[in-house]
């Protein structure tokens, strides 16, 4: 990066999760497109000579290929959140892609009735525990996804705090601010593993598409695109693989640092679940609120740092 450092960019402002997330895909794209048309394509077939007659770009050259690919990575940061999203199968249902969404929709929801016909109906206990084992890695209740990480990221949020009455998706903004320093750098490895497999999957997956309209008159170097195309697929599934351990880390954090959430919101600790489900459920009450108006039905403050038992729940109006 020492070309970067000429610009003001220290190493320090490069994150691990800045490289491996956003600057590692880009510049895998950038390498492959800047190699086969310095190579001679999409005129000729790329040749190794050609390539090597470029190094007259020398320094400049490479420091120009630095630069790009820093900026396609700041550039492509914002888009994290959205590339995953569209990984998990969230695209508009009336564009290009919503015919193919509503296949895999499908296919993934029949997939979904045939496992919990097999739970309810088979005698075969291997087979029930396959099915059972099948079902925890897809939504319960929610609606299925057009694709497998989707499946497997919403049925995470699913069943997360799900026990003790919490909404995984309200109480994780919130208890992320209370958990210990070794607990987020936990969190933060297995995310990155997440991110950095889905990124990597997109970035090969746009590059053999890329290098295939490159390459199209070269029959020969379709091989090239192909293989980034078998590079992609073997990113998402360990993208799928790295979706369930975070999955599982994730609920694993709930289970473990739930009550500290209430300690640091004051709030007494309850005697049994039942009463926490009962004051899970007047909170998520609270925090789903878009109107910002009180509920009639207040929760109880501990004021006193001390277990309030029975009382830690909700009191009357």
């Amino acid at each position: 990066m020492s070309q970067l450092s000429a610009l003001g960019v220290a190493d320090a402002d490069l994150t691990p999760r800045l490289k491996f997330v956003n600057i590692l895909p880009s510049v895998l794209l950038i390498a492959a497109v800047v190699s086969l048309i310095l190579g001679g394509a999409p005129a000729h077939a790329p040749s190794l000579d050609r390539l090597l007659n470029a190094r007259s770009y020398g320094w400049a050259g490479a420091a120009l290929a630095s630069v790009g690919a820093l900026v396609a990575g700041l550039l492509l940061q914002p888009l994290e959140l959205a590339s995953i999203r569209f990984l998990e199968g969230y695209v508009s249902p009336t564009g290009p892609l919503g015919p193919l969404a509503r296949m895999r929709t499908w296919v993934h929801a029949n997939r979904r009735s045939r496992l919990t016909w097999q739970k309810d109906h088979l005698r075969d206990e291997p087979h029930v525990e396959t099915a059972e084992l099948g079902l925890t890695l897809m939504p319960h209740k929610a609606p299925v996804l057009p694709t497998t990480l989707g499946n497997r990221l919403r049925a995470a949020e699913e069943r997360a705090g799900r026990p003790y009455g919490f909404d995984a998706l309200l109480v994780w903004p919130r208890l992320y601010h209370v958990l210990p320093q070794d607990v987020l750098q936990t969190l933060s490895e297995s995310r990155n593993q997440l991110d950095t497999a889905a990124r990597l999957s997109l970035s090969f997956g746009l590059t053999s598409a890329v290098t295939t309209g490159l390459l199209v008159t070269h029959p020969w170097w379709l091989t090239l695109p192909a293989a980034l195309a078998c590079l992609s697929w073997f990113a998402y599934r360990s993208a799928v693989h790295a979706a369930t351990t975070y999955g599982v880390t994730v609920a694993a954090v709930i289970d473990v640092y739930r009550l500290r959430l209430l300690q640091e919101m004051h709030l007494g600790i309850p005697d049994d679940t039942a009463k926490e489900r009962e004051l899970n459920g007047d909170l998520k009450a609270y925090w789903s609120r878009s109107d910002g108006e009180p509920l009639p039905r207040p929760v109880k403050y501990d004021t006193g740092g001390t277990t309030t038992g029975g009382q830690a729940g909700s009191g009357g109006p």
